[in-house]
């Protein structure tokens, strides 16, 4: 039993087992919902929660204002899951780590707040530039076949190398 618990709570999964779990959720999203599993409308129904009086237009969209709340569970359940499963392997219950990264920089936690927050501003703003995310789009517009998603994959792909070569020159010298 403890190897079990090991096994599901402490130790990586192989990248193919998240892989097999996502592809499969797909169709059972299409089945069930008759949707698409993505992420950055989830965050939209949040911010309509917070400021339902909003004019913003992509917040006024049926997606966000007319579908079930589904995804606001979804995000609950991956923030709330990944809490658990760190919990569970005997993580901290706050840490400001975030591997190489704040291991590098050596800045303090207002400055890395800032940074992190800054980057989700920015995640956000292409994935409604984009129109959707990287996982509507990556996992199932490329599922789907449809163009646009091989376009938006390719700058995802293209911009994160561009991103992680700045930062790599920039912090890791």
């Amino acid at each position: 039993m403890a190897d079990l618990y090991r096994l599901v709570f402490v130790d990586s999964w192989a990248w193919w087992v998240g892989g097999v779990i996502i592809g499969a959720l797909v169709p059972l999203m299409y089945y069930f919902t008759n949707t698409a599993l993505g992420v950055s409308t989830g965050y939209g129904s949040i911010v309509k929660k917070i400021v339902p009086g909003s004019k913003l237009r992509w917040l006024n969209t049926k997606a966000v204002t007319t579908r079930p709340d589904w995804r606001l569970y979804f995000i609950v359940g991956m923030i709330g899951g990944a809490f658990v499963s760190a919990r569970l392997s005997g993580m901290p219950w706050v840490t400001q780590s975030m591997g190489i990264f704040t291991s590098s920089v050596n800045w303090g936690f207002a400055t890395l707040a800032f940074w992190f927050l800054c980057g989700g501003f920015l995640l956000g703003i292409g994935a409604r530039i984009a129109g959707g995310c990287t996982s509507g789009h990556s996992i199932h517009g490329l599922s789907n076949l449809h163009m646009s998603s091989v376009v938006a994959t390719a700058f995802f792909l293209f911009c994160g190398y561009l991103s992680t070569r700045f930062i790599t020159l920039v912090f890791f010298k």
